[in-house]
């Protein structure tokens, strides 16, 4: 069975991850690198999306309708210190030199790009990405500078992009290998609720399959811009009945039999 047909398996079927926890450790890891890439597909589409549109929203934005800025010693200052909310297109901006506006206030928002008091916040699908302006080596910028920044990133998007792309994924591919390395000592617990024979290998295996269905399904709300209160309470739940359904899938040990008296 090549890999492909194991994600389909792995959907809806624990008896099938069960018997998944036999094969090669090889195999297992480069499924949990498909995954990987699977879960990072709609960061890597709504932010190429947002890059494209976005920069050039925010750049129209700052030339022409934000009031003179600076970034300094980490922070954004004006002169005039109202929060502004505008829309160019489908992307929100916000610029609140203020400081009453927080990322999880730009989080509410799909696709939205917010100048706030101490960092520079992007919202992508429910995901946000922040970069403080307290970063070594960077001096005072200006309105100005904000411009040729984005014009600049802009002309180099083609290297820029990808590498940021490949970090992005290096990152989740780290979380992703951490997290079934928890479920797998969680599934140590499921074989001993259930009688189960099964050793943490195995069940470092069965924990990277029962992953499948949770990151699908995210994955696909994710692209179209659904969002769950909980979700990652539900991505857990669901990851972890999926794998205990699949140690329970597991035929339970034969009863030695006793030794016939003499």
């Amino acid at each position: 069975m090549n890999i492909f047909q194991q994600l389909w398996k792995s959907l809806y079927s624990p008896k099938m991850i069960s018997f998944f926890r036999f094969q090669g450790i090889g195999k297992t890891i480069a499924y949990v690198f498909l995954l990987t890439l699977i879960a990072s597909l709609p960061f890597i589409i709504q932010f190429s999306l947002l890059a494209t549109s976005g920069l050039s929203s925010l750049k129209e934005a700052v030339k022409e309708e934000l009031p003179p800025f600076t970034i300094e010693q980490g922070q954004l200052t004006a002169n005039e210190v109202e929060s502004i909310w505008m829309k160019k297109g489908t992307i929100d901006i916000v610029f609140d030199p203020a400081g009453t506006v927080s990322a999880a206030d730009v989080a509410k928002k799909p696709e939205a790009i917010g100048l706030l008091k101490t960092e520079l916040v992007l919202s992508i699908g429910g995901q946000v990405q922040t970069i403080s302006y307290n970063f070594p080596g960077i001096g005072t910028i200006h309105k100005e500078d904000i411009i040729d920044y984005i014009q600049s990133i802009q002309a180099y998007s083609a290297i820029i992009f990808p590498v940021l792309f490949i970090i992005y994924y290096l990152f989740t591919a780290a979380l992703y290998f951490i997290k079934v390395s928890i479920f797998a000592a969680i599934g140590m617990l499921f074989k001993q609720l259930t009688g189960r024979k099964l050793f943490y290998r195995q069940s470092w295996r069965l924990a990277a399959y029962a992953m499948t269905p949770a990151i699908v399904l995210f994955s696909l709300l994710h692209i179209a811009g659904i969002i769950l209160p909980f979700s990652l309470l539900i991505d857990w739940l669901l990851t972890g009945l999926m794998l205990f359904l699949a140690v329970r899938s597991i035929p339970l040990p034969k009863a030695k039999k006793q030794p016939e008296a003499q």
